[in-house]
């Protein structure tokens, strides 16, 4: 695959500023009182000569057709392609994405199957594998629309999702319409190894979230804190060689985690519960072997300036600084076309 940014793309993902765009302190005293919206994200990724973004619906001021069709032309306009970002699947939000995405000229239509974090199955209420099977009954429901529409339904692996999950879950729906957008990072969360993850799906692959994280062990098991890309644990050129071999055509975002770490707690026996018996026999040695690589002091001051109440200033220039550090990370990985740096 060449990886040059503007042909396969390098993007800006929908939560690369989780706090700006206003998801972080949602409800409370500390939530961003001016995030960007989705013009604001479209002239950021113009400034850095990005060529996507992925952005939720709901940050388009006008959701009429009309109103996508004027931001897609605005995009255009930027040399921009767009990936739709969805919420927790189920049918009412899916007849309202898919044309959404089509309206909008998204190809790509990136879903999750559940709102859980940090691998923690075993709290699932009514059991993971009854809301796998459900979740699957719905997109197979759904697939006569995206075919329709000629939009990709892209499961992330949200912190819930396996590799063998994901693999179930193409199999079983079919088509060419769906596939999975791969959180590099994410497979830490359910004690996978990133690129054996990757490579796992394989051509199923057709959108990417470039995220990193630091790797933290604690008592109970490890804490995953966000950084640029480039500074944490993602290999990102074993990453963006197992998508030349398998994946060549997928979309590439930046997005930079959570502001507040996430503690996987595999430590826990009760934290296996909500996973096959044999998956943490076939996790673990290379799942240790991984964090011999990887592990940093548990001395150091992991906590984010969130998780240190410093003040808006702070938090935005922390996050604006792994933004700029991630592009330039990926400039150096990434060579560009002669006279076009998009």
């Amino acid at each position: 695959m060449s990886m040059h940014i503007g042909q396969n793309p390098i993007g800006l993902a929908a939560y690369s500023f989780p706090w700006r765009c206003g998801f972080a302190g949602a409800g409370t005293a500390r939530v961003c009182p001016r995030p960007y919206d989705a013009h604001a994200l479209l002239e950021l990724a113009a400034y850095h000569n990005l060529a996507t973004i992925e952005i939720p619906l709901d940050i388009i001021k006008d959701h009429t057709t009309h109103g996508l069709r004027e931001f897609r032309k605005r995009a255009d306009s930027l040399g921009i392609a767009i990936v739709l970002d969805g919420a927790v699947i189920d049918e009412a939000m899916l007849t309202n994405l898919i044309p959404a995405a089509a309206a909008l000229g998204a190809p790509i239509a990136r879903v999750m199957l559940s709102g859980m974090l940090e691998g923690a199955r075993a709290t699932f209420p009514g059991g993971w594998d009854a809301h796998l099977a459900k979740q699957i009954t719905v997109l197979q429901k759904m697939r006569p629309l995206a075919e329709q529409y000629n939009v990709v339904i892209a499961p992330e692996n949200h912190q819930d999702l396996n590799s063998a999950d994901l693999i179930r879950i193409c199999d079983e729906v079919g088509g060419a319409h769906i596939g999975v957008t791969l959180d590099a990072v994410n497979p830490l969360a359910v004690a996978e190894d990133p690129i054996a993850f990757a490579q796992a799906l394989g051509h199923r692959i057709v959108n990417v979230h470039l995220k990193d994280y630091f790797f933290y062990l604690t008592n109970q098991g490890y804490l995953l804190v966000r950084s640029a890309l480039g500074q944490g644990v993602l290999n990102l050129p074993a990453l963006f060689a197992v998508l030349a071999a398998h994946a060549p055509t997928a979309t590439c975002n930046i997005e930079l985690a959570a502001i507040n770490a996430r503690h996987i707690r595999v430590f826990d026996p009760a934290w296996w519960q909500g996973y096959p018996t044999s998956y943490g026999i076939e996790a673990l040695r290379p799942l240790l072997a991984f964090a011999a690589q990887h592990v940093r002091s548990a001395s150091d001051d992991w906590r984010t300036p969130w998780e240190r109440d410093e003040d808006a200033l702070a938090l935005g220039a922390y996050e604006e600084t792994q933004f700029t550090q991630s592009v330039a990370h990926l400039r150096t990985l990434i060579p560009a076309t002669k006279g076009n740096m998009r």
